[in-house]
C-alpha cells in the first residue's frame, strides 16, 4: 500500500485511487449520516500547484461519488510546514499545529457532520489537527477516512 501511495503522490499515478477506494469499500462498511459533507486535508497552495493535484482531494471525490455525498473544501493550509516523513509522534503534532484554518463557505450551522479524507494515517497528527479546527469552527461530528494506516513502532 505504501508503494502505491508513493506512486500516486510522486509519480502522478492518481488513476490508482479509484481502484483503492473501491477495494476499501469492499473491506469496510461506511455508515454515514445522510447529511454528512466530505472534505479533505488540504495542501499548501504552492505545493499543490507544483504537484498538479492534491491526492486527498482526489480520494475525497471518489468517496463522495461512491457514497453520493457532497465534497466541499472546508479547510485551507495556511503555512508551508515541513514534511511529516521521518518525524516522531510529538514532532508530527508540533509540525501541524496551527497550519490549517476553516474556510467560511456557508453558514456554520450546515456543518453538523463531516467526513475528513486523507491518504495515509500514521500517528493521526494531521487529521487530528484538522478535526480540532473543524470542531472549533462549529462542526459537531467528524469521521475520518484514509486509504492506508501506516503501522510503525513508536517510542512514547
Amino acid at each position: 500500500m505504501e508503494k502505491l501511495i508513493l506512486k500516486i503522490k510522486y509519480d502522478g499515478c492518481y488513476d490508482i485511487i479509484n481502484e483503492l477506494v473501491e477495494k476499501a469499500f469492499k473491506t469496510i462498511e461506511l455508515n454515514l449520516p445522510p447529511d454528512i459533507y466530505i472534505t479533505y486535508v488540504p495542501m499548501y497552495r504552492k505545493k499543490e500547484k507544483r504537484r498538479g493535484f492534491n491526492q486527498a482531494e482526489l480520494i475525497a471525490k471518489k468517496v463522495g461519488e461512491r457514497t453520493n455525498r457532497p465534497v466541499v473544501k472546508l479547510l485551507e493550509k495556511i503555512k508551508d510546514n515541513r514534511s511529516q516523513v521521518g518525524l516522531g509522534p510529538q514532532e508530527r503534532a508540533e509540525n501541524v499545529k496551527n497550519v490549517f484554518k476553516m474556510i467560511e463557505v456557508r453558514p456554520q450551522s450546515m456543518w453538523q457532520n463531516v467526513l475528513i479524507v486523507d491518504d495515509v494515517y500514521t500517528t493521526g497528527a494531521t487529521v487530528g489537527e484538522c478535526v480540532r479546527v473543524l470542531k472549533k469552527s462549529g462542526v459537531k461530528n467528524v469521521w475520518g477516512f484514509t486509504l492506508s494506516r501506516k503501522m510503525s513502532i513508536q517510542n512514547y
